[in-house]
């Protein structure tokens, strides 16, 4: 895996980030989860597919053809990051949270985040968790 790491992200944009990548190789199959602090354009994961179809290391490893996807994160995967946390700002956020071995679901807006904790609004009030409290985040979707 760590050569398709080395080979995906030496065709990375500066402001793209690899969050994972997955290969069957029975299913000659790879799928590339790229994203930005910023929104990740459908022009970008087509670039990036393109060049990847293109390397010529990249199809030594798959002779027989390869099945490629590159996206970014849906909605519905947790945030792993704390960039994805900054991307979020003024949403709301599903967290479960660890309290000693309980764990513990808090509902509310992010506020702030940086590199090391994320602020949230909850009934007007804040919460400051770091990272490493946080069990799951995902961002709650609502149709205003």
């Amino acid at each position: 895996m760590n050569k398709l790491t080395n080979i995906v992200e030496n065709y990375l944009q500066p402001e793209l980030i690899l969050v994972d990548i997955q290969e069957d190789t029975r299913g000659n199959y790879i799928r590339v989860i790229i994203d930005a602090e910023r929104a990740v354009t459908l022009d970008e994961t087509t670039e990036l597919s393109k060049k990847l179809r293109n390397d010529e290391e990249f199809g030594s490893r798959f002779p027989n053809g390869f099945r490629l996807e590159v996206s970014t994160p849906g909605l519905d995967q947790p945030l792993e990051h704390p960039f994805q946390y900054r991307k979020n700002k003024d949403r709301q956020l599903k967290v479960t949270i660890m309290e000693g071995d309980q764990s513990r679901t808090i509902t509310g807006k992010v506020m702030e985040a940086d590199d090391t904790c994320v602020t949230l609004m909850k009934s007007g009030q804040e919460i400051n968790l770091t990272y490493d409290q946080i069990k799951s985040a995902k961002v709650k979707i609502s149709f205003n």
